[in-house]
């Protein structure tokens, strides 16, 4: 695949990039052609005439865009241009989908989505653009229940629009222009590659606030009772409504997303006292004050950057949030160097927000970068991954030492780190002690000291939760038990039964999924959650789990063997009566041969 990318000044530059796009080699031998547009002019005839400009000069490409407050290009940021960036696809399909929220219901487009979804080719990735104050519609889609596709990641931003915008309205477009919608493509194909990863930068300090009340999943009115500005007012000491943004900018909401962190940036607070947000807001999250330093913020972003160019990629996008370009000002231009340095054709936009979601986590973002790597591989190449997990104490670095150490900002030759820098640098060293401490007595408030799996109390805690939260999705539990796990304490002794209590932990938890959970549940038996599994399902993971142990060498022992139990949970009953059946089932299993699953009602099928 190949990306060409520019920033048109005028409808004469776009005639003549398009003209030479159309008669180069890469148009006339690609399978697939996407074009996606960030325009800083939020005018709808605009985007209609440059949009339809494209569809007239490549009569075969998709063609996706935003509105946004400054496109990306090259490595710089552009005012008053807008960016075309064009991706051909050699080897590799793509499926334009859009709905248009006035036309169609949100139900109605999500079934069809997740149809659309189901019957695509080899689905390795899915790009969404979205009017982002429309939150419920986006999340809608990124936590569609039956999306079965963890490793696919779904990327994008959502629309915006400059202080200045003549017209401060959202667009997103495809086919047509839409106010309150999503633009959505699909790729898809065996040798194309996708990298979506992200560098947030900010770090959590101080307590807890509970949302207690909240409007249309964005207004947020009160945290812990208490009216939302006035936190604010009593934590930052901002009480005006005017110049907000400015001056909450260094210091945006944290909150969880399934296993990530993600930030919320405030975009305004009300008469009533409410704060606006352009991401999602639920009641019962937990949000958490954050801070950040520009040099901190610019390693991270390093790290990422550095990260995307061992991929060798053939194509780059950038979603970035505006609160990077309040907060970094004129030094903004090195992150985006950063990138453009080893991929010159990369290319996106400053957003409302940004969108990652992927292996149940993420989702709609605030305060970061979204870096999108593309490659199509030959088919005989050997692909190596690594993970990128990059968090806000820099845990895991990709850079060398010597790059951070040489960030340099617009302001040079001070002859002294300034008090700010070196106040949040104390910050940020005591919040990572105190981070790691708390991770230390989390562990042992949840983990098995033995086996490092689960202890019960956490594992009923994961199973509680999920109940609480599922909609019409299935839930199955397994139990399951070691066979004459007393003789093998009594004649090899209790280091044996040690060894052999941790080996079969770690041998269930490598056959179990992403979303699955295991935890002891008292001397040899173990529980397992499996989220969105019907019983049928369920049932294959446990003869996995059965035969994986059976199959197990032991130096001085015979093969050991274990006893299975699985249950799906009712609509109508208790927990404890789910725990009851799956128990009675172990017990069947045990009491019938041992070493066997048995996953049927003992008085009859379910």
């Amino acid at each position: 695949m190949k990306q060409i990318t520019c920033a048109v000044q005028d409808s004469f530059d776009a005639v003549k990039f398009l003209d030479e796009i159309k008669g180069s080699p890469e148009y006339k031998n690609a399978k697939s052609v996407l074009v996606n547009i960030f325009s800083e002019r939020v005018q709808k005839d605009y985007i209609a005439y440059i949009s339809g400009l494209v569809k007239e000069k490549l009569d075969k490409a998709k063609v996706s865009g935003l509105t946004c407050l400054l496109g990306l290009a090259h490595g710089e940021s552009y005012k008053e241009r807008t960016i075309l960036t064009v991706l051909f696809f050699f080897k590799s399909e793509l499926e334009l989908l859009e709905y248009d929220f006035s036309k169609v219901s949100v139900d109605e487009a999500k079934r069809d989505f997740l149809e659309k979804i189901k019957s695509f080719p080899l689905l390795k990735g899915i790009q969404v653009y979205t009017t982002p104050r429309k939150n419920t519609v986006t999340n809608d889609f990124l936590y569609s229940v039956n999306f079965e596709h963890d490793d696919v990641p779904i990327f994008g931003a959502g629309a915006g629009y400059s202080s200045n915008a003549s017209e401060q309205s959202l667009y997103v477009f495809g086919n047509e222009i839409h106010e309150n919608g999503v633009v959505i493509i699909l790729f898809g194909g065996e040798n194309l590659r996708i990298y979506a990863e992200y560098t947030l930068g900010w770090t959590p300090i101080g307590k807890e606030f509970k949302v207690t009340e909240v409007q249309d999943n964005h207004i947020l009115k009160k945290l812990d009772g208490e009216l939302a500005g006035d936190i604010f007012k009593q934590y930052l000491g901002v009480a005006s409504s005017e110049n907000f943004i400015e001056n909450t900018c260094e210091f945006p909401f944290m909150l969880k997303r399934g296993e990530k962190w993600v930030a919320r940036m405030p975009v305004k607070k009300d008469e009533k006292g409410f704060v606006h947000f352009t991401a999602d807001i639920h009641e019962g999250d937990k949000l958490v004050f954050s801070y950040a330093s520009k040099k901190l913020l610019l390693k991270q972003s390093f790290n990422l950057a550095e990260y995307m160019s061992r991929k060798n990629l053939e194509g780059l996008l950038l979603h970035v949030c505006r609160n990077r370009l309040i907060y970094l000002k004129d030094d903004e231009i090195l992150e985006l160097h950063a990138f453009s340095n080893f991929y010159r054709e990369t290319a996106g936009c400053f957003a409302f927000s940004e969108i990652l979601y992927k292996n149940k986590s993420g989702g709609l973002q605030n305060s970061a970068l979204v870096a999108v790597g593309f490659r199509e591989f030959e088919a005989d190449e050997k692909v190596v991954d690594e993970d990128c997990y990059i968090d806000f104490y820099g845990t895991r670095n990709f850079i060398d030492s010597r790059w951070s150490e040489d960030i340099s900002f617009t302001k040079k030759n001070q002859a002294s780190l300034p008090f700010e820098e070196r106040l949040v640098n104390f910050l940020h060293a005591t919040s990572r002690d105190l981070y790691l401490a708390n991770l230390k007595l989390e562990e042992a408030a949840t983990t098995d000291g033995l086996t490092k799996i689960f202890n019960r109390k956490k594992i009923s805690e994961l199973i509680n939760n999920e109940l609480k939260k599922r909609n019409q999705e299935k839930i199955s539990l397994i139990m399951f038990d070691i066979d004459n796990f007393k003789r093998i304490n009594d004649t090899y002794g209790h280091d044996m039964g040690d060894e052999v209590l941790v080996r079969i932990a770690q041998t269930a938890k490598n056959c179990i999924r992403s979303q699955d959970s295991i935890g002891r549940w008292g001397g040899e038996e173990f529980m397992i959650l499996l989220p969105e599994t019907e019983k049928i399902i369920a049932g294959q993971i446990a003869e996995k789990i059965r035969a994986a142990i059976n199959a197990l060498a032991w130096e001085k022992m015979p093969a050991i063997s274990v006893s299975v139990g699985v249950a799906q949970v009712r609509d109508d009953e208790q927990l404890q009566d789910s725990y009851k059946r799956v128990d009675e089932r172990l017990y069947y299993a045990k009491t019938h041969g041992k070493n066997q699953v048995c996953a049927d009602n003992i008085a009859s099928k379910e």
